[in-house]
């Protein structure tokens, strides 16, 4: 784990606290990480080709087609 040093304002420290800016750092910090793995994700999709919305619109039909079959038939 990496150390990183900052210069913060000691008024601004008094006014809100150490443990408050540690958390905020921790948040943001976390942040990041989704995002990055957020775009690791979205690349992947992108090289594999996958085209999510034939996908949505196949199943979409098929699930039609099933309802078809199973409930309007019995009418």
């Amino acid at each position: 784990m990496s150390v990183i040093e900052f210069n913060i304002d000691d008024v601004y420290i008094q006014n809100i606290g150490i443990q408050t800016i540690k958390e905020f750092m921790e948040r943001q910090l976390s942040l990041l990480n989704t995002q990055r793995i957020g775009e690791k994700i979205i690349h992947a999709i992108q090289e594999s080709g996958f085209d999510h919305r034939k996908e949505l619109e196949e199943s979409r039909s098929e699930a039609w087609s099933e309802y078809k079959a199973k409930y309007l038939q019995l009418c």
